[in-house]
């Protein structure tokens, strides 16, 4: 009876401080409600049970936060005790705010293994009690799109932020509704349709979310930038400046600093890009930065320099892009990007264009191809071959503009370069956030095939000179090449060997037998 009447009061005030904490997180105040959190964590008077609630909530806060890793390592063990508990419903609320940090770390499968365990307490939770569960299932929904994303496919993720909208547009839940309009918005401008994203976005910005209006605001500038209308660019980027001063996060910082340099880089004064250079510079390098962003700035530090070819002619500037292509690929291949990988390979191929180097062009065009057919990506494969077939037809129009010696702006125009640097900074934006120590690591002790740079399993072709090749591409080698890409030494010493070189000369050669005849 004792027992009974102490947990009575503990009972009302942990409901009054919860409360109070959820409260102060709905009203954006997410810092506010960390602090009171904190010092919940500090006190006695709460029995093990309110403990756990306690550090679900903080878990959540940190994951709204942005703090991923920190999320993650506060959730720690929190599904066990829960499940001792028989609380259904905060295990599976601990299940999505892991799966939600995980992904967002770039662990999709150890993100899709939790939600696999969601959907089935989910389905138990519904059976066992009459509890309103829209919210939690938007959530769910949420994750699914974000993984949708990620993976390249954007229309599977637009049909998941549909259906997370649809949930929750009915309650007062303005966190999620705010974030499933801004996904919404976010997967219309990845499919090019502006006008079905601004109206979405603006929808996010009424909903009025602090901590998240970050994102809408940038969409909205990022769209109105491509559309040339920089006058109502100029005017959401004053308000996300507003929103900067007033939180002063990372997030928002980054985010700041990446559509000012955008807005600076639209600008026909040379003063105002060089400053544009010089943010996308700081982003691209700074190891804390989020992965989008560092993606994004090496991107736009391409394409200034592409711009100022175009304007100078002069060459020297290609090898002034190099290192940040080879650090594109770098962070690439350490996330192990199956959309920025082969895009960046199809933007080399481009390049080595501008100095007539058939070679490079069509090894780099293979390197894209395998790594496509690698991750199995059908559309990029098919884009490849597309791009294969287009080299092949112009070879003779490359062979006149080096012949003429023709402008950089001419050969631009030729590898449609522009139209690449497009592509891949659409692409960007299907990323997870973050580079993990842990992929980096792995990746490091892997045996990588020269050619597609997955790791070379089985059957491997390892060359005299030591470089590696899976079977796959050693196939396909064989059937093109047949040489080494490093040392030129024949792959299979039963079939002949034929440079791009070679099969360059042979159509010159066929065109000019063709020409005689007439």
């Amino acid at each position: 009876m004792k027992d009974d009447k102490q947990k009575a009061p503990e009972q009302r005030y942990i409901i009054q401080d919860l409360e109070k904490i959820k409260n102060l997180v709905n009203q954006g105040q997410l810092k506010e409600a960390l602090l009171i959190v904190s010092e919940l964590e500090k006190s006695a008077k709460y029995s093990h049970r309110a403990a756990l609630l306690i550090r679900l909530l903080k878990a959540d806060i940190f994951s709204k936060l942005g703090e991923y890793l920190k999320a993650i390592d506060c959730a720690d063990g929190l599904f066990q005790q829960f499940k001792k508990e028989e609380d259904l419903i905060s295990s599976y609320d601990i299940l999505l705010i892991q799966a939600s940090s995980l992904a967002m770390l770039g662990k999709i499968n150890e993100s899709e293994a939790l939600i696999e365990q969601a959907e089935i307490l989910l389905s138990k939770i519904k059976k066992d009690c009459s509890l309103d569960l829209r919210e939690r299932e938007s959530f769910l929904a949420r994750i699914k799109a974000n993984l949708n994303i990620f993976n390249g496919d954007v229309q599977g993720s637009l049909k998941f932020n549909k259906k997370a909208y649809e949930l929750v547009k009915d309650t007062h839940n303005i966190i999620l509704i705010s974030a499933s309009l801004n996904n919404l918005g976010f997967n219309y401008f990845s499919l090019k349709e502006y006008d079905n994203a601004i109206k979405y976005l603006k929808e996010a910005l009424r909903v009025g979310y602090e901590p998240l209006l970050a994102f809408p605001l940038g969409n909205l500038i990022e769209i109105y930038i491509r559309k040339g209308n920089y006058k109502e660019a100029q005017v959401y980027f004053e308000n996300l400046g507003e929103l900067k001063e007033k939180y002063n996060n990372k997030i928002y910082n980054e985010i700041y600093d990446m559509y000012k340099a955008l807005l600076l880089k639209s600008s026909l004064r040379a003063r105002k890009r060089i400053e544009s250079e010089d943010i996308f510079k700081r982003v691209a390098f700074d190891d804390s930065a989020t992965f989008e962003g560092r993606i994004a700035a090496l991107i736009q530090l391409c394409d200034l320099l592409l711009i100022e070819l175009h304007l100078t002619d002069d060459p020297e500037i290609l090898n002034e892009i190099q290192p940040y292509i080879q650090k594109l690929l770098e962070l690439a291949e350490h996330q192990q990007s199956s959309v920025i990988i082969p895009e960046v390979y199809l933007l080399q191929a481009k390049i080595s264009l501008l100095t007539f180097d058939n070679l490079k062009a069509k090894r780099f065009l293979t390197q894209a191809k395998q790594i496509a057919e690698r991750f199995g990506n059908k559309e990029m494969v098919e884009r490849i071959m597309i791009e294969q077939s287009t080299l092949h037809k112009k070879s003779s129009t490359w062979e006149q503009l080096k012949d003429t010696g023709a402008s950089m702006a001419e050969r631009i125009k030729l590898a449609r370069l522009h139209e690449q640097i497009e592509e891949l900074d659409e692409k960007r934006v299907i990323l997870p956030a973050f580079i993990t120590e842990e992929k980096v690591a792995i990746h490091k002790e892997l045996k990588i095939c020269v050619v597609c740079r997955g790791e070379a399993l089985k059957f491997t072709y390892i060359c005299d000179c030591g470089a590696i090749y899976c079977d796959n591409c050693a196939r396909a080698l064989t059937g093109l090449e047949n040489v080494c890409w490093i040392c030129e030494s024949p792959i299979d010493y039963t079939k002949p060997v034929k440079f791009y070189e070679q099969e360059f000369d042979d159509i010159k050669i066929a065109a000019k037998d063709k020409k005689q005849q007439k």
